[in-house]
């Protein structure tokens, strides 16, 4: 009984460790996805990248103006 407590103790230690060395990679990882060291958009992006995404996002700028005189058009007017 002694020594099946001996390689318990042991088996444990050994998960353990391993436990601790997956949670340290897993860390690393997490830090690589969403900690990365700011680049700026024209250090990361090639002039036609920067060209599309700026059109992207004035045209989603645009639509939500069109969208917002559709509705104060539709509701918010006065009715007479």
């Amino acid at each position: 009984m002694i020594e099946s407590l001996k390689t318990l103790n042991e088996q444990r230690a050994s998960v353990k460790s391993e436990m601790n060395a997956k949670e340290k990679e897993m860390r690393k990882l997490w830090n690589n996805l969403f900690h990365k060291e700011p680049q700026t958009l024209r250090e990361s992006l090639s002039p036609t990248h920067r060209a599309l995404s700026m059109l992207s996002s004035s045209t989603a700028v645009i639509d939500g103006l069109l969208l917002g005189w559709k509705l104060y058009r539709r509701f918010g007017r006065k009715r007479r």
